[in-house]
């Protein structure tokens, strides 16, 4: 079988009208290129039709249909093995929106810079103006220029063009599944520049990012593990007494917002419902931490 030049591994949840915007942007793009591509749609568990709108608009797309919500982390990697035979995949979230002369650029830049395994490009507002984005998974103590090509450390998920190998056992590999939402690409990131992979971003090429409109389908479950995910990477990439000092100051700042809504009267609201949700799996994954053998084999990953 021939191999592919791309694929495009989008993750949906409750996006159907964006999800549909988006696909028509890429496929357009990827149109253009003269290239052999794929398109990969992974539906975790929508309740909007986004799966039959997607069937009925775009019969090309290869639609994996989930019977719950697995999360990012688990979503990405159920497209990245379905597009094992592709040079580039590009990651992308279902709130973006490709401008045209995307895609043949992102991949002529590679092919010329082999050593080079993935690029990212700048994120704007619908409004044209920039959006913040991260570069790094450091502290950055200067103000980036985005007017030039240079280095950058973290590689995500919400626009982000590499090289299908890296994904491969043997190199980076997949994603952690044991993160729900927050910090799997952070992971993936450290786990790549340990290896010693080369990241560029483009500053030329920028994409309409409808920024939060994808999580807010999904807010409270993803606000409640986020503090849990933040002491999963601590544990693993810097030890468990850094992350025993992360539980600490979490703690103080979960207990400090559930006081404030308390003072102001929305005790029951589901910000509230978020943070002692944020509490307790905190609280569960600490003492599994202590326990030591039951996470051994999943911080090991």
């Amino acid at each position: 079988m021939d191999r592919l030049d791309l694929a495009v591994v989008i993750v949906t949840f409750n996006t159907r009208d964006l999800v549909l915007q988006c696909l028509q942007s890429v496929c357009e793009d990827a149109d253009r290129t003269n290239r052999p591509y794929r398109m990969i749609v992974v539906d975790n568990a929508s309740t909007d039709e986004t799966a039959t709108a997607i069937r009925d608009a775009f019969p090309q797309v290869r639609l994996i249909e989930n019977s719950a919500n697995t999360g990012p982390a688990r979503a990405f990697n159920q497209g990245l093995l379905a597009c094992a035979d592709s040079d580039f995949v590009l990651l992308m979230n279902s709130d973006i929106k490709v401008l045209p002369g995307t895609l043949d650029p992102m991949m002529d830049y590679l092919e010329s810079h082999p050593h080079i395994a993935g690029v990212s490009v700048r994120l704007i507002n619908p409004d044209g103006s920039p959006q913040k984005f991260r570069t790094s998974f450091g502290v950055n103590l200067w103000p980036g220029r985005f007017d030039r090509v240079f280095p950058i450390t973290f590689f995500g998920t919400t626009f982000h063009l590499g090289r299908r190998s890296t994904y491969d056992e043997g190199r980076v590999g997949l994603f952690d599944e044991n993160y729900y939402f927050f910090n799997e690409d952070l992971d993936w990131s450290i786990r790549a520049h340990r290896q010693g992979l080369v990241f560029h971003f483009l500053p030329d090429l920028p994409v309409i990012h409808y920024r939060g409109r994808g999580q807010a389908q999904n807010r409270d479950r993803i606000l409640g593990d986020l503090y849990q995910a933040n002491l999963r990477l601590y544990a693993k990439f810097l030890g468990r007494s850094w992350a025993r000092l992360a539980y600490v100051i979490q703690t103080a700042q979960l207990l400090g917002k559930l006081t404030h809504l308390r003072l102001v009267g929305k005790h029951n609201s589901p910000d509230a419902a978020a943070y002692r949700l944020a509490l307790e799996k905190q609280h569960h994954f600490m003492s599994s931490l202590r326990r030591g053998a039951a996470l051994a084999d999943q911080l090991d990953k």
